[in-house]
């Protein structure tokens, strides 16, 4: 019986994302950024695809799958920082699309990190012909790092998460960017998109929420929250 259990779980959950990404094909036709510049961000990736994934990659990183581009331009448009003040930093950035679109704003330079050598370089091919459709005059940069290895600039202001890998893993990162917010205090925000690390912010005073949980024009999964280092708040 519980080995029947389990099989129906999995199909389910099999079921379940199925739907998601169909619902998400039918977002990403209907706004049509890769068709216009050209670019590849939208299949999904999952974790077993990946070339180095190990037992460990399994436990602790998600599917690559994009965020809607509109909900991407909501949540950053909502901060209400001077974007030319600070870097952008996105963790589990994948192929790269919330890189691509981050280039709307005049941000000192777009960072994503990446664990998988495949994706950053697709990521980068990806760049490089965004920057030649569009003229962006931004300065882009892949690192392919484990994000609990990644040294969070001095600049890094803005840092973006859709859901990339595991509390574990994200309670490290968190404390990276409290250290170096401690090292050269500066407004930052932390920008969740869904729900799943939400947590990790649990008894850290260095953080308070700005304004109410936004919804993403695309599909409720995608509903996000912002959060910024109190001393800071407006």
């Amino acid at each position: 019986m519980p080995e029947n259990n389990a099989r129906s779980s999995a199909l389910d959950l099999l079921a379940m994302q199925q739907r998601f990404d169909i619902e998400l094909a039918e977002i990403d036709d209907t706004e049509g950024f890769d068709a216009l510049f050209g670019v590849e961000t939208s299949r999904p990736v999952e974790p077993w695809e990946i070339r180095e994934a190990g037992d460990s990659t399994l436990v602790n990183n998600s599917r690559y799958s994009p965020t809607p581009v509109r909900t991407i331009r909501r949540a950053i448009s909502a901060a209400n920082v001077r974007y030319e003040s600070m870097s952008f930093v996105d963790f589990g950035s994948g192929k790269g699309r919330v890189l691509l679109v981050a280039a709307d704003y005049p941000f000192r330079r777009i960072i994503g990190v990446e664990f998988s050598a495949e994706l950053c370089e697709t990521a980068r091919k990806n760049i490089e012909q965004y920057s030649g459709v569009s003229g962006s005059p931004q300065t882009f940069e892949v690192v392919c790092r484990d994000a609990r290895e990644f040294d969070i600039p001095d600049d890094a202001g803005f840092f973006y998460f859709y859901e990339p890998f595991s509390t574990a893993v994200a309670e490290r990162v968190i404390d990276n960017i409290e250290a170096s917010l401690a090292r050269a205090p500066r407004t930052a925000v932390l920008c969740f998109v869904g729900s799943a690390l939400v947590s990790v912010l649990a008894g850290r005073e260095s953080w308070s929420q700005l304004g109410c949980a936004l919804a993403s024009p695309d599909s409720e999964y995608f509903e996000a929250r912002l959060y910024t280092n109190p001393r800071d708040r407006r």
